[in-house]
């Protein structure tokens, strides 16, 4: 079975995963999940059931390949926080995120970046969706170029 599944909803699946599964996980639980990310495996964080009766699986994956500087657990975190507070903004305000997809409309794209500044370093933390393989949806946390949002962030500081 194909997921489908609006943007809206994909956003409020991870906000809520990604601070119930991770966020609040204890010390020691959330430093393994972040080494198995980190590992360039799938995280399976729920399965949850569908209005047809059957089960869709939600795992996450972290492509950190733009990242700069050192990607440790606590850098990870303080990314994921930022990024959760964001997607959180966005599903309460009730407001249409702004979403790149493909035709299919099954790889998603956020634009809701989460910028964070560690030790003097920018980085861009976004969330992708993956609906394309068949009973799951696969959450990507994506580092993104940060320098495309330099230009808002100069504007914003000069304001």
């Amino acid at each position: 079975m194909k997921v489908k599944m609006d943007a809206p909803s994909v956003l409020a699946i991870a906000a809520t995963l990604f601070k119930t599964g991770l966020l609040d996980a204890g010390r020691t639980e959330a430093k393994r999940y972040f080494r198995e990310l980190e590992a360039g495996r799938e995280l399976i964080l729920s399965d949850m059931a569908m209005p047809d009766k059957s089960a869709m699986r939600i795992k996450l994956q972290l492509l950190p390949q733009e990242f700069r500087g050192n990607l440790n657990f606590s850098a990870f975190k303080e990314h994921l926080l930022f990024l959760t507070a964001e997607l959180a903004k966005v599903v309460n305000s009730k407001t249409e995120p702004l979403v790149m997809s493909d035709d299919e409309g099954s790889q998603l794209l956020f634009n809701i970046p989460a910028l964070t500044h560690i030790d003097g370093v920018l980085n861009a933390l976004v969330l992708g969706a993956d609906l394309r393989r068949p009973g799951a949806l696969v959450l990507q946390l994506m580092f993104i170029d940060p320098d495309q949002y330099r230009a808002a962030e100069v504007k914003t500081a000069n304001s």
